[in-house]
């Protein structure tokens, strides 16, 4: 196996971090704020377990990143998690308006509140990251800019 930190300087790099941060943020609010939203736990989980482990594919051998093939799947994948995320978005949004409007607790609507704003922006993030892949499958990369 060999290291290459370099990805992680490119905008694709760039944007799968962002992604993980942005999930991992989300889930660590909804966690402490004791809420328990079963569509986006379920859906910012998976998206975070995926992204890290291609991230990790992507740092540890650097000849998937000139793969064809790979890149075709990365862009699937990449497709379905911002759907995954979308659907989570909706349903996180929906538990904020409840705590704020139908059942006030400030402790889990801040929670929510703050999973709503890292959902959306990991939605996003995960969005740039597949027209960016649709654009390198395509050729009109512009990753390295």
């Amino acid at each position: 196996m060999e290291y290459d930190s370099s990805y992680l300087n490119t905008t694709p790099g760039k944007a799968k971090i962002s992604c993980l941060t942005f999930g991992f943020i989300g889930l660590l609010a909804c966690n402490i704020a004791g809420v328990h939203v079963a569509q986006y736990n379920s859906a910012a989980g998976t998206a975070f377990l995926v992204t890290l482990i291609l991230l990790l594919l992507l740092v540890c051998k650097s000849s998937l990143r000139q793969s064809a093939i790979f890149q075709k799947i990365e862009l699937i994948i990449c497709i379905i998690l911002t759907i995954f995320y979308v659907v989570g978005s909706i349903d996180i949004i929906r538990a904020c308006w409840y705590y704020l409007f139908t059942n006030f607790i400030l402790g889990r609507f801040i929670g929510t509140l703050i999973a709503s704003i890292c959902s959306i922006l990991a939605t996003l993030a995960y969005g740039y990251d597949s027209i960016d892949k649709f654009r390198e499958t395509r050729g009109v990369s512009t990753s390295n800019v």
